[in-house]
């Protein structure tokens, strides 16, 4: 009787219980997806500066461990870098005048930078390279002739190359040259204005903007200056591409929604907004490891920002 009364007593335990798992589980469903959306594994984004000061294009390392941007106080111009461990920054130079536009080399030993030098020559921004090691910055894509601008590097994926933008011929193309001496080629020809080039990491592509549609769009074109086509084509202007680490989306400035976001877009597919916030989101980059850098004053001043991107379908 005891042992019967004790198997009753069990069982009816067991269904009360059961009754109550699909509460239970649903209350464990949505404490995941609380966690995974506002915390996860890391925080989806993370705020990386703290003094509200304007910023302009972050560029992290090959390994992670640093970031490089200008950081804008008064009338000046200077770069910066980042440990990203410490949070400790120093100025990149000891130069007096304005730099900006740092890209780390493949290999993270070098960068490449634009540097607008002194009077009387006020204006005449130019190409250096720099070892980190020494912090000696070498001229590199100089101006020719009449003063000029040549600014926006990004290296090719092996070292060797680099594109860039010049106005040395009236108005603003996009050029090629190598690392270490040649000539350069000039990849575009087009009475617009063609800007901030941007190499592929597989090396097979490079993206840059372009207003000979109209307002800045986003393009595409072979390394040799072949096969250009079109990327975006949206009512307000896109701008600042840059490539994932496995070349297969292009994040990028848009103000199609009559604002500033972060939008991204494989070649061939549709654009999504990532950040969907009323605050300016501009200056896109990425990490090695996929996150999504970008500068924002959705805090008040202007900060960097890493996003963790959550997978598409």
């Amino acid at each position: 009787m005891s042992q019967r009364h004790g198997r009753t007593i069990t069982a009816d335990t067991t269904r009360a219980g059961s009754r109550h798992w699909p509460a239970v589980l649903a209350w464990l469903l949505l404490i995941c997806l609380w966690t995974t959306f506002t915390h996860g594994a890391d925080e989806p984004l993370t705020r990386v500066t703290d003094d509200g000061l304007f910023k302009q294009r972050p560029q992290w390392s090959p390994d992670g461990q640093q970031v490089v941007f200008a950081r804008h106080r008064g009338t000046t111009i200077f770069l910066f870098v980042r440990d990203m461990q410490t949070g400790q920054e120093e100025r990149l130079t000891p130069h007096i005048h304005p730099e900006y536009d740092a890209v780390f080399s493949p290999d993270g030993k070098d960068v490449l930078l634009a540097y607008d030098k002194a009077s009387p020559n006020q204006g005449d921004i130019e190409v250096y390279r720099m070892s980190l090691a020494d912090r000696h910055p070498v001229p590199l894509a100089t101006t020719q002739g009449g003063l000029s601008h040549e600014e926006s590097p990004s290296w090719s994926p092996d070292g060797k190359r680099f594109a860039f933008s010049s106005t040395k011929d009236g108005n603003q193309e996009i050029y090629v040259a190598n690392i270490v001496g040649g000539d350069w080629q000039r990849l575009t020809d087009e009475a617009g204005t063609d800007a901030h080039p941007a190499w592929s990491p597989d090396g097979k592509t490079i993206a840059f903007a372009t207003d000979r549609w109209g307002d800045l769009e986003i393009a595409l074109m072979e390394p040799d200056g072949t096969n250009l086509r079109r990327l975006t084509d949206s009512r307000g202007l896109d701008d600042y591409p840059a490539w994932s680490p496995d070349s297969r989306q292009i994040a990028f400035l848009s103000k199609r929604d009559g604002n500033d976001e972060i939008y991204v877009q494989s070649p061939g597919g549709p654009a999504r907004n990532v950040t969907q916030n009323p605050a300016i989101d501009t200056f896109p980059t990425w990490t090695s490891d996929g996150r999504l850098g970008f500068v924002s004053n959705r805090d008040g001043g202007f900060e960097i920002y890493l996003l963790k991107l959550l997978k598409t379908p």
